[in-house]
């Protein structure tokens, strides 16, 4: 260790706690402690998004443009088959064509221009960073940054701009009485646009924040706005769909997930629980069922066969639980529609005799206290069976984002990246090999706490809750993490599933201890290097100075974390230090990718994994519910943008877990020592890869934990 890496003051002084934030209508959230960013302290310019993270967001816009567009054309017969006649394959006349139909045309105009330069500048982006990293000893180096940089801000500002015109567009020529005037403010518009200024051009962070928060924003309040509600009605798209079908025909140009064809099963139900979004919720039952869930005996055997009991299933460790109680607080929301939202327990169990460990769906309950309108349902209730299965996928929905994700992700690893930056030298050991794992997530945090997580954003309108008891859930669980209890292996033995022999296929355990055992190996070698003992460790003061800040209630405070040495929390092993950055590493590589991914492949798909009810739960388990299916699942117009928000989140893959040398000249570590460990984790990272691949052939296929498809960070 060099007297650099033991100072306690060689951090960067600028990046400052805050532990609130208030929205400009006065709503507060907090206690949360996040990098702190005012006029005094603006936005570290390096945490920004670097131009290839430009370049492939908006490679994934210009995907969702497509698919809207062709949504769109399906009104004007675009593509159907026709005569040569007739070659629009439609009796409609130009002269009855309708304003709205126009509209549309113009729209499409507009969508295909500017996707095919957005393309180009894709393109155009892409084979320069091809071009830096083939040929790093060119000498031209500093003059491609500076082109990727520029193709950067030219595509975020194009894609800006392009939000601004088409809502323009649409809104104009809606209010037109008539064909004329429509093709007069056609010509209009395309004459300003070609002229208007960029206001933000002074704004350096601008064009790099714009196609995240046209990603993020202004997509949706142009696809939700009034000015197209009635094309987007006429389309397929707006309002409470006539049949399922509808949810898969959102998907024009994107590929239908494959949960479409087993949405209603209730063996994908149960098996959502250990190898879906959220699969960190079940538990095992090894005394007795919760007193608030009195599922009858004589019903479970009803469901799993005449010769099996529920104390028999306890006994075999064959009974599971999911409990959504954590969601209790929340109030049902009503931006932009009275919605529904419950805290249910559902039950699950192994068949007696089944080798796959295959779990069945045996009980439901939508709410916490047990009551007559609150009744326990089984498969055999049919219509309020399938109805209580739509409750308990949005309450698996809201926990998923609320707390898997936003809170025991995101802003579990903030206060790393802000007291690592704050507390560490760029010299020291743990800062640099952090660094890569804390890339991007002070400013996808920061676009979420601002954007995302707002008042009236996308959560506030897709959630089941109001956004107040929204951000209750998230932070109620974030200030309750024990750190060290949340490392994997110990978070799996509070849920009493961490035994691999169990009779329970868990493919969610199974490959993350897989993971994690590889990056503990990793950090073992790496620290090895730097640190010959426990004393070492213990001497480092830049390391305590850390601790402290991460733990301190002014600081990160999280708890759990440290070691306790006569009554002064620091970490004074190696063995722990190897603990908790596996714990770091791990969370914001593989358990972000866990509850990330899954949003394309099986949430974007609303009907798979609704995010709120639109009616009330079955309040009877006979006879048949006053809600329908179709009136309980979302709007298709909620559907559309829960789509766009699991595919544009759920499809950007930045960086590659082990692969520290991507995007840059040479290699990231320069100790030669280093480089031989590196060699060692890549090699481990295969063999796990080849574990995996050879367990999805016994099983249902589970991709989010193969080490090729696990970023570095948390960076969407």
């Amino acid at each position: 260790m060099t007297k650099a890496q033991t100072s306690a003051t060689t951090g960067n002084s600028s990046y400052q706690y805050m532990h609130s934030y208030t929205y400009s209508d006065g709503k507060t959230i907090g206690p949360i402690a996040v990098l702190k960013v005012d006029d005094d302290n603006p936005f570290p310019s390096s945490q920004n998004l670097n131009a290839v993270q430009i370049v492939e967001l908006g490679e994934v816009v210009i995907i969702l443009l497509a698919n809207i567009a062709i949504n769109l054309t399906n009104l004007l017969n675009v593509g159907a088959v026709g005569s040569t006649a007739d070659p629009a394959g439609g009796e409609q006349s130009n002269e009855s064509q309708s304003a709205d139909k126009a509209t549309i045309i113009d729209a499409l105009k507009s969508i295909e221009q500017k996707t095919a330069d957005l393309h180009k500048l894709v393109s155009l982006g892409k084979a320069v960073v091809a071009k830096v990293e083939a040929d790093a000893e060119s000498g031209v180096g500093s003059f491609i940054k500076d082109k990727i940089e520029d193709i950067g801000e030219e595509i975020g500002d194009k894609i800006e701009k392009f939000g601004e015109k088409l809502a323009g567009k649409f809104s104009s020529k809606l209010s037109s009485s008539d064909g004329a005037s429509t093709s007069s403010s056609t010509e209009s518009s395309d004459t300003s646009s070609s002229t208007e200024s960029t206001d933000d051009s002074d704004d350096e962070s601008a064009g790099l924040t714009c196609v995240l928060k046209f990603l993020l924003e202004d997509i949706v309040k142009f696809l939700v706005g009034e000015a197209i509600k009635g094309i987007l009605t006429d389309a397929g798209l707006y309002g409470e769909a006539t049949s399922i079908r509808q949810y898969a025909d959102q998907f024009q140009t994107i590929v239908v997930p494959n949960v479409v064809s087993t949405t209603n099963n209730d063996d994908a139900f149960a098996a959502q629980t250990v190898s879906g979004p959220n699969p960190l919720v079940i538990e095992r039952v090894i005394d007795a069922l919760p007193t608030n869930f009195a599922v009858e005996d004589a019903a479970y055997k009803k469901v799993m066969g005449a010769d099996d009991s529920i104390e028999q299933a306890i006994a075999d460790n064959r009974l599971y639980l999911t409990d959504y109680k954590a969601l209790s607080v929340m109030k049902p929301g009503t931006f932009p529609q009275q919605k529904y939202i419950s805290a249910p327990l559902a039950l699950f169990a192994v068949a007696k005799g089944d080798s796959s460990g295959s779990l069945k769906s045996v009980a439901l309950q939508v709410g916490q206290q047990p009551a007559a309108n609150n009744p326990i349902l089984y498969p055999f209730h049919g219509d309020s069976w399938d109805l209580g299965k739509v409750h308990v996928k949005a309450a698996d929905g809201n926990f998923h984002e609320l707390i898997s994700h936003l809170g025991l992700t995101h802003l579990l690893i903030e206060p790393f990246a802000v007291s690592t930056h704050a507390k560490l030298g760029d010299n020291h050991p743990v800062f640099k090999l952090l660094l890569p794992h804390i890339q991007g997530t002070l400013f996808i945090n920061n676009a979420a706490i601002t954007s995302l997580v707002a008042p009236e954003g996308i959560v506030d309108r897709l959630l089941g809750g109001t956004i107040e008891t929204d951000w209750q859930v998230t932070t109620g669980a974030v200030a309750a993490v024990n750190f060290n209890e949340r490392m994997l292996p110990n978070q799996l033995a509070s849920r009493n599933v961490a035994d691999p022999a169990l009779p329970l296929s868990y493919p969610y355990r199974d490959d993350a201890l897989d993971v994690w055992g590889a990056i503990k190996l990793w950090v073992n070698d790496y620290l090895s290097i730097f640190y010959k003992g426990d004393a070492q460790v213990a001497a480092d003061k830049a390391l305590q100075s850390w601790v402290l800040d991460l733990t301190s209630d002014t600081g990160g405070c999280i708890n759990g974390l440290g070691e306790d040495q006569g009554g002064q929390l620091g970490i004074y092993t190696l063995d722990y230090l190897i603990d908790v950055l596996t714990m770091v590493i791990f969370t914001a590589s593989a358990q972000h990718a866990t509850v990330n991914f899954p949003q394309l492949t099986t949430m974007s798909y609303t009907p798979a994994m609704p995010l709120a009810a639109y009616a009330p739960p079955p309040q009877s388990a006979a006879g048949t519910p006053s809600q329908s299916m179709l009136s309980t699942l979302p709007p298709l117009d909620q559907a559309l943008v829960q789509l766009l928000l699991g595919q544009g989140l759920g499809g950007v893959y930045f960086t590659r877990l082990g692969d520290y040398n991507r995007h840059q000249q040479g290699n990231y570590f320069s100790d030669t020592k280093v480089q031989g460990a590196l060699e060692v984790f890549r090699d481990n990272l295969d063999a796990v890869e080849e574990r995996i691949g050879a367990r999805n052939l016994k099983r249902p296929y589970y991709e989010h934990l193969l080490p090729s498809r696990i970023p570095q960070s948390i960076n969407i």
